[in-house]
């Protein structure tokens, strides 16, 4: 029996893709600067709620805890791209913690509602991949 999929299980599956389309594209553009790519990536994930917030008129408190979740995956994306590869794993893993704890569905709708859904399908992948680079000890994982 075939089950219909829901717009979150799309939104999982879209986000599966969008890693496929971000390693794919990282490893072709620039296969020297690959972890760079992620740090960027990460960087942008993590101003994402902020910027959603801010365009929705959330509270400050809101904004404020969002800030808090930024800081610290911009540490992550930096310190990771910089000097410890492993935090760039962890940034994009712990990423989805904080999608799925603080933006559960029926929350605050600052963000869309199939988001936090999107960004599981798309963090899990791109903190694996990265970790799996670190295992292999390719060259990817020197500094950036």
């Amino acid at each position: 029996m075939a089950e219909i999929l829901t717009r979150l299980d799309i939104a999982v599956i879209i986000g599966v893709l969008g890693a496929i389309g971000l390693v794919l594209l990282a490893r072709s553009l620039a296969p020297r600067r690959e972890l760079l790519v992620y740090g960027v990536g990460l960087g942008i994930t993590a101003v994402a709620y902020v910027a959603l917030g801010l365009h929705h008129g959330a509270p400050s408190r809101y904004l404020g805890l969002e800030l808090v979740g930024a800081v610290f995956f911009l540490s992550a994306a930096i310190l990771g791209t910089r000097r410890w590869p492993a935090l760039l794993a962890l940034g994009w893993t712990a990423h989805v913690a904080w999608d799925l704890f603080l933006h559960p569905a029926g929350g605050p709708a600052y963000a869309p509602v199939w988001y936090p859904w999107f960004c599981v399908g798309f963090d899990l992948p791109i903190g694996g991949y990265i970790a799996g680079l670190l295992a292999a000890k390719t060259p990817a994982t020197s500094k950036v």
